[in-house]
């Protein structure tokens, strides 16, 4: 084959791959998603949300009503025109004609034009309203409130997204042990048939090793499945579609479980519910301001001018000047200054207000339960995490006593001081020793991260 054909076919070939490769990516509609840490599931968490992309929404309805109130304290303009055709003018009935020059008793006069034409600008101008100026506080504080609520949804996120990353990296954690177990008892099964070969072992301390690989195999294939499930529950937390390829950099020892984070005492300002809490007492105690300040009045000042017109023939309608030295339009202006007083309204006012008062103490309320509940979420997380690092330590010994014990009686047992059944107990006794490890790792960071919620650190998680 010439130089020049087969380099011909060799990018022929690379073309039709690359495009089969990319059709078939398009057709099971995935695309490959570059390796994440914890922040970067967090962030993208944050930027996909559906749940939070509504919050963000009221936040910014809170920021359209704010303006939305200013602008009933700045000048409001007014333009209205009217243009009526009598078509039969409604006469007024008089009781006596020859008041008018004409026949005696009663007649039927029009007083009305054929065309009629009004036109007007009015511009109109708030000056005191209490209510006004206190609804453009609480709009304001509605908006503070609005964004706190975004915080405490990325707060969800985040913990969400914590709790299923840190499972992936669990049970991968757990997949690179297994395979090292595999590859131990595999390499132990093919010196184990040498020696069944040559007559030194029985049949039946062979096939308790295949036993014990096989069982192993299918517990590896178990924590398979838990992986891609797990990576398809944090897919979802992150709001990933789930066709997508995810990959996670970093290990299950990047987290510290201690940190100083044990000595830590709560505060209650640290916490987003607490804060929002208190957004909210400010916000009804502007109710309550509110409905006492209805009992003031209320000033406005009104500017208005204008013009109108009658005839019977639309030939001068439009000429804004003079015809025949008579005007055909007819200006107005005035301006006028309106107070409106609620003395009494049947004390609706003060029951309004009783009941303003009351939602207060209900929030007020709300604020000293949380406080109660932080205490105890911070005590009973502080105590799992003590418990579940202690564990966590004894568990990682007996893991470290284990290995040692398999690696002991698999030298016994090719010395042939040892059996085969030493090496069994030996292997099922770590793998057991195993479970238990991890099991209590994981219930150490979750730990770690319920202490976290409840000391209102999770608004650091996501960053930098």
């Amino acid at each position: 084959m010439k130089p020049a054909t087969y380099f011909f076919r060799l990018v022929l070939f690379t073309f039709i791959f690359k495009t089969s490769l990319a059709q078939a990516q398009l057709k099971d509609n995935t695309r490959e998603i570059a390796f994440f840490d914890l922040n970067e599931c967090i962030r993208y968490a944050h930027q996909n949300s559906e749940s939070l992309r509504k919050v963000n929404l009221d936040a910014q309805i809170a920021k359209a009503n704010v303006k939305e109130i200013k602008a009933i304290g700045l000048p409001q303009v007014n333009l209205q025109g009217q243009f009526v055709n009598n078509i039969r003018v409604q006469q007024t009935i008089l009781p006596d004609g020859t008041l008018f020059g004409g026949p005696p008793g009663p007649i039927a006069v029009a007083f009305q034009p054929h065309y009629i034409g009004a036109g007007s600008i009015q511009i109109s101008q708030l000056l005191f309203d209490a209510s006004y100026l206190i609804g453009l506080k609480a709009a304001r504080t509605l908006e503070q409130l609005t964004t706190k609520q975004v915080q405490l949804n990325k707060q969800t996120i985040a913990e969400n997204v914590s709790k299923a990353y840190y499972t992936v990296l669990l049970n991968q954690e757990r997949v690179g042990l297994l395979d090292k177990n595999l590859q131990r008892l595999d390499s132990l099964i093919k010196d184990t048939k040498a020696l069944f070969k040559n007559g030194f072992v029985e049949k039946i301390d062979l096939d308790r090793l295949e036993v014990a690989y096989n069982n192993l195999k299918i517990e590896k294939q178990k924590i398979d499945r838990l992986i891609d499930f797990a990576r398809k529950a944090l897919k979802f937390q992150m709001n990933m579609p789930l066709n997508d390829s995810l990959a996670l950099k970093g290990s299950i020892a990047d987290i510290k479980l201690e940190e100083g984070i044990l000595q830590e005492t709560a505060d209650y300002t640290k916490r987003l519910e607490y804060s929002l809490l208190s957004t909210q007492r400010t916000l009804l105690n502007l109710d309550v301001k509110n409905k006492k300040s209805t009992i003031l009045p209320r000033l406005f000042f009104v500017w208005n001018t204008g013009a109108n017109t009658g005839m019977n023939n639309l030939d001068n309608f439009l000429k804004f000047g003079k015809v025949n030295g008579r005007p055909v339009w007819f200006e107005y202006h005035f301006f006028a200054l309106s107070a409106s007083w609620n003395l009494f309204d049947g004390f609706r006012r003060k029951y309004a207000t009783q009941k303003a008062m009351l939602e207060v103490q209900k929030v007020e309320q709300d604020m000293k339960i949380l406080k109660q509940a932080t205490d105890f979420q911070v005590e009973n997380a502080r105590t799992t995490l003590i418990n579940s690092l202690a564990d966590l330590e004894v568990q990682k010994r007996n893991m470290e006593l284990a290995s040692e014990v398999a690696r002991v009686a698999k030298i016994k047992y090719q010395s042939g001081v040892g059996t085969n059944l030493e090496i069994i107990n030996a292997e099922t006794s770590f793998k057991e020793a195993e479970t238990n490890y991890y099991t209590a790792l994981y219930n150490a960071i979750i730990a770690k991260i319920d202490l976290d919620v409840a000391l209102g650190k999770m608004a650091n998680y996501g960053k930098d």
